[in-house]
């Protein structure tokens, strides 16, 4: 099995909180695993130790349709755009936060507003396709669950056929749109 399909929780200290809130995006985000190249649009996330250090993200074992074989790492990437609960900053549903480069502190907008504007930002003919990685959950000041989003970028999918680029990048916006419609 990989190792990417265990998430180590041991340095977040609200453990159940940040399993909670994980658990809140498995029908709306994929998951990425580099080691096997695989992304899963139809996964479970199982917590595999008592006090919730260890989590399992499995593929859906019904649903070979869902997982995706082939996605280079390089294709997947960073964007240094997180998902915060707005009880953390005082505020209802969901927030999008963005490092702020010039004084290093986050800015934050509601999710859906933030994820739109991203999108509207991105260059033509690249739509905004966000996944998420191992490690990509996270804690705010040791005070609540983030989630790191990295994005897949189709111009490198170079091992993919047309047909299954154009699959995947449906289904992850799909699903995301199905999320924020609910939000």
């Amino acid at each position: 099995m990989s190792q990417q399909l265990i998430w180590n929780l041991a340095g977040i200290v609200y453990k159940e909180q940040a399993v909670n809130f994980l658990k809140r995006f498995e029908a709306s985000l994929c998951v990425f695993s580099g080691s096997v190249e695989q992304v899963y649009a139809n996964y479970n996330i199982w917590p595999v130790t008592a006090d919730n250090s260890k989590l399992l993200v499995l593929p859906n074992p019904d649903a070979h349709h869902d997982t995706y074989q082939a996605i280079c790492t390089e294709a997947v990437v960073r964007t240094g755009l997180f998902i915060v609960p707005g009880e953390a900053l005082g505020k209802t549903g969901l927030m999008l936060a963005k490092s702020n480069k010039a004084t290093g502190k986050f800015q934050f907008t509601p999710l859906a507003i933030g994820l739109k504007a991203v999108a509207e930002r991105m260059p033509k003919g690249e739509p905004f396709l966000p996944v998420i990685t191992n490690k990509d959950l996270r804690e705010l000041n040791k005070a609540a669950p983030i989630l790191h989003l990295h994005r897949v970028k189709p111009s490198l999918l170079k091992d993919l056929s047309r047909f299954d680029a154009n699959s995947l990048q449906e289904t992850i916006q799909a699903k995301m749109n199905r999320f924020l419609m609910c939000a």
